[in-house]
């Protein structure tokens, strides 16, 4: 993946109510590099930097993802512990480290969620208390979401 340097903020619209201070993110307005953008428009961007390299490396870091699941309290996200299981299971499979570029669009999207779960500094700092891995919890499970079939196709778990 190509390193970037955009800026992010979350962009929250005054005229609908927020639920931020609730520990919940709006999951259609989000503001990158000063673009208002979806869920849906930020993983099919993001996901076009992820190739076959980088699922390689991502499985690599598998046991930082299941660390940063421990460090955190998680179990204020529901569904995210579920979803970062089949995250990793997805980087560990044969049809990830078998993939050639270009990576059909389930396995980049999957790349990319892996690798944003990662990052520490994103649209919501991983630090802020009660918010903090509230946008990593809506990317991984819509990129699920997204490629249910796929995924229900290689892991009938899903």
């Amino acid at each position: 993946m190509k390193p970037k340097s955009k800026s992010t903020e979350l962009h929250v619209n005054p005229s609908k109510p927020t639920t931020l201070e609730f520990g919940q993110v709006s999951p259609t307005e989000w503001r990158v590099s000063g673009k208002t953008m979806t869920i849906d428009e930020i993983i099919e961007v993001e996901a076009q930097h992820v190739n076959s390299t980088d699922l390689r490396v991502l499985e690599n870091f598998s046991g930082r993802l299941l660390d940063k699941l421990k460090e955190s309290n998680s179990d204020m996200y529901p569904g995210l512990r579920e979803a970062v299981q089949v995250i990793i299971w997805v980087l560990g499979s044969p049809a990830a480290q078998q993939a050639k570029d270009p990576l059909p669009r389930w396995l980049a999207e999957t790349g990319f969620a892996a690798a944003y779960f990662l990052k520490r500094f994103d649209l919501i700092p991983d630090h802020l208390p009660e918010i903090g891995l509230a946008d990593d919890t809506l990317i991984l499970q819509r990129v699920i979401e997204r490629n249910q079939s796929e995924l229900t196709v290689v892991w009938p778990d899903v």
